[in-house]
């Protein structure tokens, strides 16, 4: 499965790898491309859509699932 997210919260590209990092982290996500100026993560694998919400929680960042 292959899905695209809206990230809020994303101002530079630190930003960006904070996200890309905590995605990654999920279990099942096989790969992830965050782009700071569309605000978006494309996010592959078999994965919990919640679990990507979660992975944000100690972040200033959210997913818009």
């Amino acid at each position: 499965m292959e899905k695209t997210y809206n990230i809020i919260g994303m101002k530079c590209e630190g930003c960006v790898k904070k996200v890309k990092q905590a995605f990654t982290g999920v279990a099942g996500v096989t790969k992830v491309d965050v782009n700071l100026h569309d605000g978006k993560a494309v996010v592959a694998g078999n994965f919990d859509e919640q679990s990507l919400q979660s992975s944000l929680a100690d972040t200033h960042y959210s997913v818009k699932l």
